[in-house]
C-alpha cells in the first residue's frame, strides 16, 4: 500500500510525506499526485490523507452545531469549527478537489471510499482519511506534519477505531471525490470520515514508522 499524508493550507503552507521516501511542499504537490495514479494504475492500494476535517457533524440541536466532535477534539480541545480548524477546513474544500482531479487525468482506477472496512474489503482503489495534528503534536514545519500522520497512520491497524467517533455527518472528502469524477458508494456522503490523531495512535516521535497491517 502507498500512504500519502498532505498538511493542508494554501499553497505556500503545504507539507506532504509518503510511504515511499518522498516528502515536499506545495510547489511539488503534484509529484505526489502522479505517485498516487502509478501506484493506483499497478493496482496497489493507497490512503490518502489530510490534515484538515473532512467531514463536519449534522446535528439536530442548533446549540450544538458548531460545538466539537467527540475523541480527539475533546481530547485536545480542538473544535473544527474554530481557529485552525475552521482555517484547515476552509483550505481543504479548495485542495481536496484539486487534488482528486490531479490524480483522476493520469488513471481510469477511480474506485474511491471513506470507508477503512470498504477498502480493506476491496483491497484496491483510493481511501481517503483525515489526519488529526493539534496543539502538543505538532511539529516545526508543514513537512514535518505530514511526516507525524504518515507515521500515526502507519502505526495503527486500519480497523481500528476512528479517532473521532462516528455521528450523523456531511462528508466533505466524498463530495469532493463525487464532483471530481471518482466512484464511490453514495451513502459515504452521510458518513463520517475516519480520523487518525497523531499523539493517540502510539507515535510519540517524528520518524516512528512502523510497518502498515493489511490483509
Amino acid at each position: 500500500m502507498l500512504i500519502v499524508a498532505i498538511d493542508v493550507g494554501g499553497p505556500e503552507k503545504i507539507g506532504w510525506a509518503s510511504s515511499n521516501g518522498r516528502s515536499g511542499t506545495g510547489q511539488d504537490l503534484d509529484a505526489a499526485l502522479h505517485d498516487v495514479a502509478d501506484a493506483l494504475n499497478q493496482g496497489v492500494p493507497v490512503a490518502l490523507g489530510f490534515e484538515a476535517p473532512i467531514w463536519t457533524p449534522r446535528r439536530e440541536d442548533l446549540k450544538r452545531i458548531t460545538s466539537r466532535r467527540l475523541g480527539a477534539e475533546i481530547t485536545f480541545n480542538r473544535a473544527w469549527s474554530a481557529g485552525a480548524g475552521c482555517g484547515a477546513l476552509g483550505a481543504a474544500l479548495g485542495l481536496m478537489p484539486w487534488c482528486f482531479s490531479q490524480i483522476a487525468r493520469n488513471t481510469n482506477h477511480r474506485l474511491a471510499t471513506t470507508s477503512p472496512i470498504a477498502f480493506q474489503e476491496r483491497g484496491k482503489g483510493l481511501f481517503v482519511w483525515e489526519a488529526f495534528v493539534s496543539g502538543h503534536a505538532k511539529a516545526v514545519t508543514h513537512m514535518d506534519d505530514a511526516s507525524l500522520a504518515l507515521a500515526a497512520f502507519q502505526a495503527r491497524d486500519l480497523l481500528a477505531p476512528s479517532d473521532v467517533p462516528d455521528e450523523p455527518a456531511i462528508n466533505l472528502a466524498a463530495a469532493a471525490l463525487m464532483a471530481t469524477g471518482w466512484t464511490l458508494d453514495p451513502w459515504e456522503i452521510s458518513g463520517a470520515g475516519h480520523v487518525i490523531a497523531v499523539g493517540l495512535s502510539g507515535v510519540k516521535e517524528k520518524g516512528l514508522s512502523p510497518s502498515v497491517r493489511f490483509a
